[in-house]
């Protein structure tokens, strides 16, 4: 039985790694491998990965031998600056630890644990490609900032239209009732009717100690 990690990651704390656990954890289940633990890390994936601690966590695994694989439901999962994720690849690789991509079916290495070249060419191109949309967007929320601020256009909330974190919280009862029940943010909104949003603004008042909207 291989033994596997299910690895996730958000940027934010807002952010929920439900879905991407349930995901994985079903792929190991119909696969019958063996999870060794579940590591959820919540940083930008552009980040260093010596800024990464759970990806270091990954890494010290490894090379105790104590897995076989590293489940992600997608590549960027690990990374989404092209030299750092192919240096975790390289890393893994040569401590023998395949990563397995689910929404592409590709993993780095094969049954004999020779590298996979097919899955290295297009997780090297994959990678590349995020990287560049990332920039692109930044570069056109920038440009976009720029030329509203040049035409005067007020960035947040039209004033008198903010909401008192008391009278939001008392709006939502039902959802803090059930965050405390520990339910997760998708099932709340599809049982009170409400957007995610909503719920990860009340999730941040109640336990972030947030005091304002």
């Amino acid at each position: 039985m291989e033994r596997v990690v299910l690895y996730t990651i958000v940027s934010t704390k807002n952010q929920d790694v439900e879905r991407q656990i349930t995901d994985l954890k079903l792929l190991a289940e119909r696969n019958r491998y063996q999870i060794i633990e579940i590591i959820a890390e919540t940083i930008s994936g552009t980040k260093k990965n010596s800024e990464r601690p759970q990806l270091n966590r990954l890494i010290e695994l490894s090379k105790a031998k104590k897995i076989d694989k590293v489940l992600v439901t997608e590549i960027s999962r690990l990374g989404r600056n092209t030299v750092e994720f192919l240096k975790v690849v390289e890393e893994l690789s040569n401590l023998g630890v395949s990563v397995y991509a689910q929404n592409y079916n590709l993993e780095t290495l094969l049954p004999d644990k020779k590298r996979n070249p097919i899955a290295q060419l297009i997780f090297t191109i994959l990678s590349e490609f995020y990287r560049l949309e990332r920039e692109t967007t930044l570069d056109r929320a920038a440009s976009g900032r720029k030329i509203a601020i040049a035409n005067n256009v007020q960035f947040g909330r039209p004033k008198g239209k903010v909401k008192s974190y008391e009278k939001f919280l008392s709006e939502n009862k039902r959802v803090q009732h059930l965050l405390k029940e520990g339910y997760s943010i998708r099932n709340i909104s599809k049982v009170v009717g409400c957007s995610d949003k909503t719920v990860q603004k009340v999730k941040k008042l109640i336990f972030n100690n947030q005091v304002q909207l």
